[in-house]
């Protein structure tokens, strides 16, 4: 418990002060949303690697008549 007090506390010229617990919430809810943001980030750069990477296979497997071949054998 005292590891939060500190947490609670900071200090300015005046003296010192206690953060409320909605601002302590506050924090918390700022730093999950860098952490979901980047989240998103990195999932919308995967998804569009994949999505390029398909669509390149789909081209190459075309210029090749892999599915013309494929019918007529």
């Amino acid at each position: 418990m005292p590891k939060e007090e500190n947490n609670l506390v900071w200090k300015d010229k005046t003296g010192t002060y206690k953060l409320g617990y909605s601002q302590r919430l506050m924090k918390e809810q700022i730093q999950w949303q860098k952490i979901n943001f980047a989240g998103k980030l990195a999932l919308i750069g995967v998804i569009l690697i994949l999505i390029i990477i398909i669509l390149y296979v789909l081209y190459r497997l075309d210029s090749i008549n892999f599915f013309t071949g494929v019918l007529y054998r």
